[in-house]
């Protein structure tokens, strides 16, 4: 740094004037010179120095021209030497101007260290050093905390989601108008309003009429395809062996045109196909149409060639058999549901799903529709899975064809391939199961908004019932009454309040006993229950308990010595008992059956009883078995209790009847169809799979004489009895 003696200042400056006295802070000193810009220099006059503006960082001033950057950090240090030393400065040092002509000695290059040498007590420190000191600081801590690097699991995972995301990403979507990999900005959905359902009776009607429809054309689709049947087993016992020697061509023809005739009658089958393929949808009746039609080709093939081997036409012709009665099982179950609710009009109850279990709530028809036309997941898997099944087919029925120079084999093979891979119970998995379980439940006055709604009320695996689903209206009576110092009138008025209040499933039979003895209702205030087994209040300015023996105890309240009544109501006035009522329970047939029902298909009940006398003691005591029921606190008994009276928003079952059998029937009854259904499924994709690796090893292998129309037919319908048996078992539980 450039140093000047007092000589050369006062020789630069030209005169000894003297500045306004002031004090200098380190925020003036910040504020003109910390900012990262030079400021412009005061001009030499008498009068104060007014104030300069504050010019942008990066430009420079004009009035900076001339002036020595030696000389303007001489000036700063000095002024930072007094601050530092804690003297106030009395003048402000000018800024001398350099001279024109004046040739100034070439200046050193600012130090890079901390400390330069300066003289003692004074320090000058670059605020670009600082600033670049404190960054490196900055970056070391940051280096020495870095995080560990990420395990290689971590990472694999991670890239694996981002392809599938990205996969997803790119799928086409049915109403998608950007299906690129980037997210763009989410708009508010439209808000779209659904179609109102239609009326239960036009809906019945229109399925009736479906039904009569499908049944006709099964009936004469079944004439070709059962003839073709037996035709193939007359071939494969060797009966028709003399007839195809002496008429070659009727081994093409007389199953190709029955095959044609099949096809022709089963019109619902191809509609069905028609309206599936405009929805972007593909089912079972693709499958059957691809049979048919590469064995159709294949006997046009023979035909004209004169094959030695018997096209594949009857199983063909039985799978679309099946197609078509799949279609009539699926409308046979819905007009089962839609005539039961056109019949019965708004249904009593309706079984929907709580955070407790199924419920049996007030009933309603909205939303029965719109979910029993909703496919079942047999349906949904065919989607994906029949597509793959036929390109796997497709493909190796290629390589084996062209592989070996078997190229006029190829129809054959290909249709060899198709009819092992197709299962027969592919368009009954989903649709005979729920048949069944329609017309079981329609005999007892119960219906399920198809699979949705099945596998909605199945799906918590437990019941909420009530003290009238266990004992329902005329299993409970009055066996006898005893009154303790009180005016019968007063004693059934105070019984009947209270039940009333309470909700209880007693109430009806105080009600009779109060009209029959002339009583009224009173008012209760204050009304509570009580986790002991009983309810309390205040009557006419009197405390009133009711409830059974032991909550008389936990009362506090006297009772007569050697009373042995299990299942008594008691009713005490400010601790003092003043009646005695004898309640009889009477199990029903129905009850027990559902009861036992239940536990044998792993059905939990929830007891959410009002009743003190209604336990898990009384059902064991009643019933002669162990329910096992949740018998939760009071409180959320009440809660269940309420929530049985609401309206079902969207029910998946209605039931007509009174009583805890209809209500089991239809919760087991869909939890067993839910697991046919599944099985069953299951089962028909594994027997595909099975038969396509059969059929391709021996048809690669030349072991073409296993495979004749008679050995596949056995071969499906071995793998048609799971689902047949499944199926039935969801009529008997």
């Amino acid at each position: 740094m450039d140093r000047y003696t007092d000589e050369e200042l006062d020789r630069l400056i030209g005169s000894e004037e003297s500045l306004p006295d002031e004090t200098y802070t380190l925020a003036s000193i910040l504020e003109e010179f910390g900012q990262g810009a030079a400021k412009p220099a005061r001009e030499k006059t008498e009068s104060p120095v007014p104030p300069v503006k504050e010019e942008k960082a990066g430009a420079a001033p004009s009035l900076l021209e001339g002036i020595d950057t030696g000389d303007l950090r001489h000036v700063v240090a000095q002024t930072m030497e007094q601050v530092m030393a804690g003297k106030s400065a009395t003048a402000q040092p000018k800024l001398p101007q350099r001279e024109p002509n004046r040739e100034e000695p070439p200046e050193p290059p600012v130090r890079s260290t901390i400390f330069p040498e300066e003289p003692e007590g004074m320090h000058s420190i670059p605020l670009e050093q600082v600033m670049s000191d404190t960054v490196e600081a900055v970056l070391d801590e940051d280096d020495a905390i870095l995080e560990p690097p990420r395990p290689l699991g971590e990472r694999i995972r991670d890239t694996l989601l981002l392809w599938r995301d990205w996969v997803f990403d790119r799928l086409p979507r049915r109403g998608a108008g950007d299906n690129s990999l980037w997210e763009q900005p989410e708009e508010e959905p439209i808000a779209v309003p659904e179609e109102p359902e239609p009326d239960m009776a036009d809906a019945a009607r229109e399925e009736r009429l479906l039904c009569k429809q499908l049944h006709r054309h099964t009936v004469l689709a079944a004439l070709p395809a059962l003839f073709l049947s037996a035709l193939a087993v007359l071939d494969g016992i060797g009966v028709l062996n003399s007839l195809w020697d002496e008429l070659p061509p009727a081994r093409s023809f007389l199953p190709g045109g029955l095959l044609l005739l099949c096809a022709a009658l089963a019109l619902p089958m191809w509609r069905e196909l028609v309206e599936t393929w405009k929805r972007g949808r593909i089912g079972c009746e693709l499958s059957a149409a691809l049979t048919a039609f590469v064995a159709l080709a294949d006997c046009v093939y023979g035909l004209i060639n004169g094959c030695t081997r018997t096209p594949l036409a009857a199983p063909a012709a039985l799978l679309i058999l099946l197609c078509q009665w799949g279609l009539l099982l699926r409308h046979n179950a819905r007009r089962e549901t839609f005539r039961l609710a056109d019949i019965g009009g708004t249904p009593p109850y309706g079984v929907s799903v709580t955070a407790a279990g199924s419920c049996k709530q007030k009933g309603t028809l909205t939303g029965l529709y719109r979910t029993s036309v909703q496919d079942d997941p047999a349906r949904r898997w065919q989607r994906f899975l029949v597509p793959l099944y036929l390109a796997g087919a497709t493909v190796l029925s290629g390589i084996v064809g062209l592989s070996g120079g078997r190229s006029g084999e190829l129809l054959w093979i290909w249709s060899v391939l198709l009819t092992a891979t197709v299962p027969f119970a592919l368009p009954l998995t989903g649709t005979l199961p729920m048949n069944f379980l329609s017309r079981r439940l329609a005999g007892s006055g119960s219906a399920v908004a198809g699979y949705q709604g099945a596998r909605a009320v199945s799906r918590s695996r437990r019941m909420v019932i009530t003290d009238d689903d266990v004992f329902p209206p005329g299993t409970v009576g009055l066996n006898g009454l005893k009154i303790y110092g009180e005016e019968i009138g007063k004693v059934v008025s105070y019984a009947a309040s209270m039940t009333l209040e309470s909700h209880s499933q007693l109430f009806p039979l105080f009600e009779q006993l109060l009209t029959a003895e002339g009583g009224s209702h009173l008012t209760v205030e204050d009304l509570h229950y009580y986790e002991e087994g009983g309810v309390g209040g205040t009557i006419r300015g009197e405390s009133v308990t009711m409830g059974s023996a032991y909550f008389m105890r936990k009362k506090h309240v006297t009772l007569p010595q050697g009373l042995k009544l299990k299942t008594g109501v008691f009713l005490a006035v400010d601790g003092v008992l003043i009646a005695v009522f004898a309640i009889k329970y009477q199990p029903s047939r129905n009850v027990e059956w559902a009861l036992r029902a239940m536990r044998r298909n792993r059905v939990e009940p929830v007891l959410a009883a009002r009743s003190c006398n209604v336990t898990p003691g009384l059902l064991r005591r009643k019933f002669g078995m162990d329910a096992k029921p949740v018998y939760p606190d009071v409180s959320t008994r009440l809660a269940l209790g309420d929530l049985g009276r609401e309206t079902a928003e969207k029910p998946g079952a209605v039931v007509y009847r009174e009583g805890l059998m209809p209500f089991a029937e239809v919760v087991v009854g869909s939890r067993r169809m839910t697991r046919a259904v599944h099985a069953s499924t299951v089962l028909a994709y594994l027997g595909g799979l099975c038969g396509l690796l059969l059929t391709y090893y021996l048809t690669a292998t030349g072991a073409w004489s296993l495979l004749d129309p008679l050995r596949l037919l056995v071969y499906q319908a071995l793998w048609l009895l799971p689902t047949w048996f499944l199926s039935g078992l969801v009529r008997h539980y």
